[in-house]
């Protein structure tokens, strides 16, 4: 999404906009953070630490080490708490931190890009850490992924008066607040990217029998209703440069 459009929005319900097809995130993420330093916000992932349990998940982190110059991950996690952080099988530092505190970080490791994935719906002042780091480190580039207020999941839900949010979002993102925020943060080269629900995420907890429908659900149902129509994919990438470069 250029600058101009950004501004020519008037958050009227019916105006039109320009929505990109959807995207596998991994793979987005993955190919942007190639030959990059990459500092990688919400690294330790619990379900990694499940594999045994979840074996058909994948590690974000690990995806993005495999490709990137150089890694440093910063999680929250109180299993990190006090301690002066782990080294991972890929290789990679991820250390203890928080997205609202990172001026130390920003200083001494000089990202070329930033990951925030699924890590925006947790935060409680994502615009004030955000506008933050465009202050301390201006010119970086951030590439944030988020679940979508209007996914087809939540959609289909929504007529049982159910929900799919997790406990601990704070918000939920659709494509124009994403842009409001990225107008808030004065962010320039924003592009704002759907990208696809797969079952493969939670395939390792599905009993065998029904693996079958859930591919087929998967693939002949919700891929093309996302494809079609990419505002009710399951979840939103927002990329651009933060703050002014100096």
């Amino acid at each position: 999404m250029p600058r101009q459009e950004l501004e020519r929005l008037t958050y009227l319900p019916l105006e039109p906009l320009t929505v990109l097809r959807p995207v596998d995130r991994i793979g987005h993420v993955k190919e942007r953070c190639r030959g990059l330093r990459v500092l990688d916000l919400g690294a330790y992932d619990e379900t990694e630490v499940d594999r045994p349990k979840h074996g058909s998940w994948k590690w974000l982190h690990a995806e993005i080490a495999s490709v990137a110059r150089e890694v440093l991950g910063v999680d929250a996690s109180p299993k990190l708490k006090g301690t002066e952080g782990i080294q991972t099988p890929c290789g990679t530092r991820i250390v203890y931190g928080s997205a609202e505190d990172l001026d130390d970080v920003l200083r001494s490791f000089r990202p070329d890009l930033i990951v925030a994935g699924e890590l925006i719906e947790h935060t409680p002042n994502t615009l004030g850490w955000l506008a933050r780091v465009g202050e301390v480190f201006p010119g970086v580039r951030l590439l944030a992924t988020t679940p979508n207020a209007t996914s087809i999941i939540n959609i289909v839900l929504s007529f049982l008066n159910r929900e799919n949010t997790h406990q601990d979002h704070l918000q939920i993102y659709s494509y124009k607040t994403l842009a409001t925020l990225a107008r808030r943060l004065e962010m320039t080269d924003v592009v704002i990217t759907p990208y696809y629900y797969h079952s493969q995420l939670f395939r390792g907890r599905t009993p065998k029998s029904l693996v079958p429908l859930v591919y087929a659900i998967d693939y002949l149902c919700l891929t093309p209703i996302q494809y079609l129509f990419p505002m009710t994919a399951f979840g939103i990438i927002l990329e651009g440069v933060l703050g002014r470069r100096p």
